[in-house]
């Protein structure tokens, strides 16, 4: 877009110029008309850009796989039980789960 609106303000600029240089009151300078040569160059300058092919530079996303938790429960150290108990494995009715406990013997 840089490229087509300076070479818009250069053929304008080029055309004035060429305009304001060759006319002299009532007769051209050069004898015939050449004031078509300056915006018929910088034309073809401009159709020469518009024509050229855009390099279109397409890249895949990257992928990004999350590894999943891992949760490391240590394993279950029971103390030695005072006299008169021992440990067992029972249910917990509330939670339905497996649980140790100290039960007198």
């Amino acid at each position: 877009m840089k490229k087509i609106l300076s070479l818009v303000i250069l053929a304008s600029v080029l055309t004035a110029s060429a305009e304001a240089c060759c006319y002299r009151g009532g007769y051209y300078r050069g004898g015939y008309g050449a004031g078509w040569v300056a915006p018929a160059l910088v034309g073809g300058v401009i159709g020469y850009e518009l024509a050229q092919p855009r390099t279109v530079v397409v890249e895949q996303p990257g992928v990004v796989y999350a590894a999943p938790p891992v949760v490391v429960q240590p394993s279950p150290v029971y103390a030695q039980p005072p006299a008169g108990y021992h440990w067992q494995q029972i249910t917990d009715p509330q939670t339905n789960t497996q649980k140790m406990a100290l039960v007198p013997n």
